[in-house]
Order: C-alpha cells, then sequence, then structure tokens
C-alpha cells in the first residue's frame, strides 16, 4: 500500500534526535508518543495536543515546541494524542483495507464501504454510518462538532449503542473551509461507551487505550504543569480555560502567555465572548469550568492546568504560530515561577 504520512515522517524524524520518554500505538497502529526535551529539573510539564485529529494546529505547533524547548525545567511534549484522525480518509481505508483506496466525496466513501460488505447503520439526511471490520465511519451534513450530537441521538432513538459499545467511530471533518482540516482530511474519533458517544477528551473514560497511556503517565510523572493545546469553531479569539478559577501562581503564568499572544497579533477573548462559551471569565482571554476540558479537569489539583485554544476560522498558520507561542510563553514561565 502506498502513501505519505507527514505524521509518521515528522515522529520519526524526532525519535532520531529527542528522548522517547513513553510509546504505544492507537488501535491503527499509529505511534503516540511522549518526548522528553528540556533539562533536568523537576517538576516537569507536559504538552499535549490532537485529542481530536480535526484539531490539526496543535498537533503541528507540538511536534515544532520538540525542536523549540530551551529551559533547564524536564519537558514532555505529546504531539497527537488521536493519530488516526490527523489522517486523511484515503489514507485511513487504504489501511484498514490493505490496499489503496483513493475517496474524494462522501459518496465515494459510501459506495466504497457498500462495495466492501460494510453495513450499513444509519444513512438519513443528516448522518451516514457503516460498520466495517469492527470499526465504524460516519460522515454528517454538518460538521463533525454537530453531527456528534446527531449520531449520539440516532444511536439511542434506534437503540443501537448497547450493540455498538466499546466501538470505534470516525467521523469524517466536514470543515472544507477550515484551513488544515477540510471535508475528509481529518477525523474526530469516537467511541461509544454505556450509552454515550465519547472523545478522547473524556479522560474519564475506561478501557480504551488511547485514553488510559494519557491517564496513566499523568499518573505516574509527578508533573507540575499540564497544558492541552486546542481548538474551538465557536471561539472568536485566543483564549485560555481551567477546570477551577486559576491560583495566583497560575495567573503569573497566564499573564506572560497572554502578553506573548498579543504581541504576536492574536485577539485575545473579550470576558463576554468567553462566558458566551459557557465559562467563567476570569478576565480577558481567561476563563474556567468544569467540562470544558478532559484533561485539565483530570489534572486539576495534581499540576497547573492549561487548555490553550486558538478559533479555527483563524488560518492554520496563525493557529499554529499561536499555540506555539503559548507553549513556549507557558513554559518559560513555569521554569521561572516554580523554582
Amino acid at each position: 500500500m502506498s502513501g505519505y504520512s507527514e505524521y509518521l515522517e515528522a515522529v520519526n524524524l524526532l525519535k532520531k534526535r529527542f528522548k522517547v520518554a513513553a510509546s504505544t500505538e492507537d488501535w491503527l497502529g499509529f505511534p503516540i508518543v511522549v518526548f522528553r526535551v528540556g533539562g533536568n529539573e523537576e517538576p516537569p510539564a507536559l504538552v499535549t495536543a490532537g485529542a481530536a485529529g480535526v484539531e490539526a494546529a496543535g498537533v503541528y505547533a507540538a511536534l515544532e515546541l520538540v525542536l523549540k524547548v530551551d529551559v533547564e525545567r524536564t519537558v514532555y511534549v505529546l504531539p497527537s494524542r488521536d493519530p488516526t484522525g490527523f489522517h486523511s480518509a484515503s489514507y485511513v481505508l487504504s489501511r484498514i483495507l490493505g490496499e489503496e483506496a483513493r475517496v474524494e466525496t462522501p459518496t465515494d466513501i459510501k459506495e466504497l464501504l457498500t462495495n466492501a460488505g460494510a453495513e450499513v447503520l444509519l444513512d438519513t439526511r443528516d448522518i451516514f454510518l457503516a460498520l466495517f471490520k469492527g470499526v465504524g465511519l460516519a460522515i454528517g451534513s454538518a460538521d463533525a462538532y454537530e453531527a456528534k450530537v446527531v449520531l449520539e441521538k440516532e444511536l439511542a432513538s434506534r437503540e443501537l449503542a448497547e450493540s455498538l459499545d466499546g466501538t470505534r467511530i470516525l467521523l469524517a471533518a466536514q470543515l472544507p473551509h477550515v484551513e488544515g482540516v477540510g471535508g475528509l482530511d481529518r477525523f474526530l474519533t469516537l467511541v461509544v461507551k454505556d450509552g454515550k458517544v465519547l472523545t478522547y477528551e473524556d479522560l474519564e473514560a475506561e478501557t480504551v487505550p488511547e485514553v488510559e497511556f494519557v491517564r496513566d503517565f499523568v499518573e505516574r510523572e509527578s508533573l507540575g504543569m499540564v497544558v492541552d493545546l486546542h481548538e474551538n469553531k465557536s471561539a472568536p479569539a485566543f483564549y485560555v480555560s481551567q477546570s477551577g478559577e486559576p491560583s495566583s501562581s497560575e495567573l503569573t503564568i497566564l499573564y506572560l502567555v497572554l502578553d506573548q499572544v498579543k504581541r504576536y497579533g492574536m485577539e485575545l477573548a473579550s470576558c463576554e465572548a468567553i462566558e458566551a462559551l459557557g465559562l467563567k471569565a476570569v478576565g480577558e482571554g481567561v476563563g474556567y469550568r468544569k467540562g470544558s476540558c478532559g484533561l485539565t479537569d483530570y489534572a486539576f489539583g495534581k499540576a497547573c492546568a492549561f487548555a490553550f485554544v486558538t478559533p479555527l476560522a483563524k488560518p492554520l498558520e496563525t493557529r499554529v504560530r499561536t499555540l506555539g507561542v503559548a507553549a513556549l510563553s507557558a513554559l518559560n514561565a513555569f521554569a521561572v515561577t516554580y523554582m
């Protein structure tokens, strides 16, 4: 099978230059790698990205971050928590089928799966879902975030959730106007558990190896700071989200982060915009609410935990650079704040 994966190429190159602190493979065999960079001072910091393949800018930013970290503090970087979702439908289907597959439209995917003998479970105006080799592949008429809600309702109303318990479903991004994401170039990986449709952001989910890997790493390492890189289609500007109200030490880090983000040229979300996202605003660019980010919720009380979020509507280069600037600023501030 032919095909090129920029993710695999980048990870393999980084493995030759940097230490690997921990690694595993996702369900399709893509590597999930934690790189160790920086120095030996503790407590260490962890930066993660790519909990959803559709949030591609964070993955690019994290891969670049491995090359840029220059602090005495130990830093762990996990560039992609969902590497399968970071790949295109053609690439993923080729790996599943074991032969070359080229799909450019939702119709192409439906025809390919039908001809391959997939079991079509849903085929409505709003959502298509087929089960093939134990994996679900879904396409919504709207983007992945909206289609996830539709899918969960359909599985419940048709009493399909129980029979699909433990099944992964790859939901096509369907964000053709978002640079770096596209319609079929990324997936949102879902897992059906106990009647719910979860993502890798649900850190409490049991028996999902990719989730357990991240959770175990956080538990094993005595981390001082956790940074999770995200994107949000509803966000008008950059903001930081936390599980609880930030401490004075966390605010010290955040003030530097926000200053550097503004110097880069990215607008910060207003208090009104943050409140509209369902967070309690602390100030411009900062809000908190339990449930806004699974990793910050899980790390809350164990370490300083931040989710850095860029608006999906911005150009890819802007999103990548903003997340990179924010992550580097947080690491620099953390290195001098927690002595």
